[in-house]
């Protein structure tokens, strides 16, 4: 279980209705575009409580994924790298 910075990111994020969101596989905070799609802003501190965010882990995906000889979007993108598992060590 991922522990967000305070309990309203928790709250809201775990909220599907709410258009805050996490992706685990990049570390990464957001506030949903409700434009019908799945874009979003990334976030850099937490609207709540004012903490400062983790850094995000996107770009290190895509080197990780170039290493493989693979792109984004890729269908033989390994399962770990679908999740937060390629960097979560459950530490």
């Amino acid at each position: 279980m991922i522990h967000h910075c305070c309990h309203l990111m928790t709250l809201y994020i775990d909220d599907e209705d709410m258009i805050v969101l996490y992706v685990p596989k990049f570390r990464q905070y957001g506030i949903q575009v409700l434009d019908g799609g799945s874009s979003y802003i990334e976030i850099k501190y937490c609207p709540w409580c004012g903490s400062k965010l983790p850094e995000s882990l996107r770009d290190r995906w895509l080197e990780e994924l170039e290493k493989l000889g693979l792109e984004f979007g890729s269908p033989e993108i390994p399962e770990k790298y679908k999740t937060d598992l390629w960097w979560n060590t459950g530490d």
